[in-house]
């Protein structure tokens, strides 16, 4: 369960020296997992298009984002996208201060200045989100420890996302005609 960029036979030779080991027969040795995508923010406009070919739409790992949940997310988003635009209502993005939005502005190429060469896959992290300012205060005026800073800034980021998302799952593009 571990990933190497060791050759099988330097694996097994290791192994092979800890103590137990020396005669046990391997049924799985690790390898190097790498993963396959393409330079979307050079390929990609904001609804997941090819822009060379905007009919072909593209979701999920090989889009640049990494994990299973937001590998999911941008499936989702590329079918919302692509229902929008067959019901005639085109979807403008999810706000980028939401996950959503924050993982669509990443592989689009919202992050980056012009240095499209540098693009790496990511999963979400508050890095890719608008930073808000943190508060140096409490409600009732006391002054916060950086902990309590911390806490409460990300609460506050959680807290415009979800505005955000409500505002942007309200839009009338995917109501029911």
């Amino acid at each position: 369960g571990f990933q190497t960029k060791l050759k099988h036979g330097a694996q097994t030779e290791i192994f092979r020296m800890i103590p137990g080991l020396e005669k046990a027969v391997f049924a799985r040795l690790g390898g190097l997992h790498r993963n396959t995508f393409i330079n979307s923010p050079r390929l990609l406009d904001g609804a997941l298009r090819l822009k060379v070919d905007p009919r072909l739409r593209f979701a999920g790992q090989v889009t640049g984002v990494e994990g299973y949940v937001e590998s999911a997310a941008v499936g989702l988003l590329a079918g919302r996208f692509a229902a929008a635009e067959r019901l005639g209502h085109p979807l403008a993005p999810p706000p980028p201060t939401t996950a959503l939005g924050a993982l669509i502005g990443h592989i689009t190429g919202g992050h980056l200045d012009g240095g499209a060469g540098s693009f790496q896959p990511m999963n979400i992290n508050y890095g890719l989100i608008p930073p808000l300012e943190s508060p140096k205060r409490d409600a009732e005026g006391r002054r916060l420890g950086s902990k309590e800073r911390g806490r409460t800034k990300k609460r506050m980021v959680g807290e415009r996302a979800l505005a955000d998302l409500d505002a942007w799952i309200g839009q009338p593009a995917l109501a029911a005609e």
